[in-house]
Parts: structure tokens; sequence; C-alpha cells
């Protein structure tokens, strides 16, 4: 089953329980937190649609106008952190399934993947399973996780200038990597 549009994709995943659960958490990405607390904008001036929030106050956006699912997102955190995450909603689900940590993979962080996965692991006995069955029921691939590290960091590389958000005030956030 591919899902070719943002609200279908969305739709899927709210209509599934499982699915949704999971990515609110472990992954930290829930579609009825949709809302950003300021007003942030592009320097192209290229819109942006909220599609999700986390539980930090952050906010997940597709880039662009229209139903299309293969829009750029981007991630604007709630302390002026920001910058693209994917190049499509399908990627972003997929990091969020296989990195529910991505914000630990981001560049200059330096922790280490096995680390990661043994932290989440500990907490999550049977999170490859959980994985494997919401990848499975919203139709999306899984990745190996050093792949995912690797999408996130070309996409965060290509941030600056043009998807660096710019928060109500003019103020420009500063790059996730």
């Amino acid at each position: 089953m591919t899902t070719t549009d943002t609200d279908s994709l969305l739709g899927l995943l709210l209509g599934i329980p499982e699915a949704e659960e999971f990515l609110a958490w472990p992954g930290d990405f829930e579609p009825c937190r949709a809302g950003h607390g300021e007003e942030i904008r592009l320097p192209s001036g290229v819109p942006l649609q909220a599609i999700a929030g986390d539980g930090g106050g952050g906010t997940y956006y597709q880039v662009g106008v229209g139903s299309d699912a293969d829009r750029p997102v981007l991630y604007a955190g709630s302390e002026g952190e920001g910058g693209l995450i994917a190049e499509s909603l399908r990627e972003a689900l997929e990091l969020l399934i296989g990195l529910p940590y991505w914000q630990d993979c981001l560049p200059g962080r330096g922790f280490p993947l096995p680390g990661l996965e043994a932290e989440y692991r500990s907490t999550f006995h049977d999170l490859d399973e959980r994985r494997d069955r919401v990848a499975g029921l919203l139709g999306l691939d899984r990745p190996p996780a050093r792949d995912l590290v690797r999408r996130l960091h070309a996409c965060v590389g290509r941030s600056v200038p043009d998807y660096l958000p710019l928060g109500a005030n003019g103020g420009v956030y500063i790059p996730l990597g």
C-alpha cells in the first residue's frame, strides 16, 4: 500500500491505534499537537504546513503547499532550533519509527548509535517487533539505522540558509546540526 498524500497518510496513522501510539511514544510525533508556540516562516517565503508536534513543544512541518506527501519535512523546536529532517513525510515517519531518538543522532551530538539503541531496547523490550508492525501497517520501509542517520544528516546539511526557520520577530533559528 502506497499512500501519496499527507492527509491520507496522517489519516491512516490516526486510524491505527498501534501506529498512533508508537509514533506518539517513543516517536514523540503527535498530529493532534500540530501547533507551534510562535509563528515561523522560511527565508524564501515558501509556506509551511504544521502536521504534528512533540511533547517538548516542537513542531513538524511539511514545506510548500498542496497535499503531496513527498514535500520535505522540517522540525522547529521550542528552544529555537530547526531545519529539515526528511525529504518526505514517508521518510520522516521511517525516521521516527527507526530512530525515535533522532535528535541525539544529529551532527555534532556525538551519541553513539549502539548506545542509543541499547538504551531504548532496555525500555522497549519488543522494540524491533513494534517497529516492524507499525512500518508494515503504514506501508513504510524499515531502512537500517545507519542509513536513517545518513539521510537525516543529508537533510540537516541542506537546511542553511533556505530551510532555516525565522521566528515571528525575524530571529533566525539555530541549525539542527
